[in-house]
């Protein structure tokens, strides 16, 4: 076979635009791991539990060098025996849960089944254990909220995450033998006359089968807020309403829209000659 000068140079651009795609893909696929070892992480902290049927599961919280913005710790490894290690990471980073009595009342009566400071692993089912991990927060907004759970293979999952989402307890609401998850999505404010933003509770509701997400329930959002918030106006916050803290009539508290509840407290001001 012939090969002329000019078919010559077309094979050998050819090879050569290959070639240059070929290093294109392999960059592609080798620069995640060219980024995470050019990080330099710090262990915070280390332990190892019985988690469900998986004895000896490690589990590592680690944070970047330097970090100088909040949080505890920003990624969360996982080892499973036989398994592939399970990594989560949080760039807004995880906090230890508060040890005041303002954080979550409800879930200091729990005993958390994990040996650490940083995350809470709690009891969600008979023979099933969920990790929470919190998020920091703010003082306009609550954190994050990591929910992880493992399956029966061994696998760690995330079930539930929100970017805000403050926990308030796990305990179950149905009478089913799996917990709820009951949590505030945003925080409470006071404004006008005696007025706070409505921000109800949100109840999610785990699976039947372990490591399968969690999905908020209606019904029982507000079924729990008829019972433990100051009313009902559905499950998202919003400032189309309000809660009348003490109406000037007496009572409980009561939720309206908003226009409504600034018209009632400026009409009992002007009836009590107040300016």
């Amino acid at each position: 076979m012939l090969i002329t000068a000019v078919s010559l140079e077309i094979i050998l651009a050819e090879m050569a635009r290959h070639y240059r795609l070929l290093l294109l893909i392999l960059t592609l696929l080798l620069l995640p791991s060219l980024l995470c070892a050019q990080t330099q992480w710090r262990r915070v902290s280390s332990f190892e539990f019985n988690w469900d049927s998986h004895p000896q599961t490690q589990v590592v919280l680690e944070i970047p060098q330097p970090w100088d913005d909040p949080g505890d710790f920003t990624r969360i490894r996982i080892r499973v025996q036989g398994r592939k290690e399970f990594v989560l990471t949080n760039a807004g980073g995880w906090a230890k849960p508060p040890r005041d009595r303002v954080f979550a009342p409800d879930l200091r009566k729990i005993t958390n089944i994990a040996p650490s400071d940083y995350i809470l692993a709690l009891n969600v089912a008979e023979r099933r254990t969920a990790l929470f991990l919190i998020g920091y927060q703010y003082a306009s907004s609550p954190g994050s909220l990591d929910v992880i759970e493992i399956s029966a293979e061994g696998m760690p999952r995330v079930v539930l995450h929100r970017d805000e989402l403050w926990l308030k307890a796990v305990t179950d609401l149905d009478g089913d033998g799996i917990a709820e998850i009951i949590a505030h999505p945003c925080y409470s404010e006071r404004f006008g006359d005696g007025l706070l933003t409505y921000d109800p509770f949100n109840v999610y509701k785990l699976s039947t089968q372990a490591a399968t997400p969690a999905r908020m329930s209606l019904p029982l959002t507000r079924t729990y807020n008829l019972k433990h918030y100051y009313g009902w106006a559905g499950a998202n916050c919003t400032d189309k309403f309000a809660v009348v803290l003490h109406p000037p009539t007496g009572g409980k508290p009561l939720v309206l829209p908003t226009k409504d509840a600034e018209h009632l407290m400026e009409t009992a001001r002007g009836h009590s000659g107040v300016r």
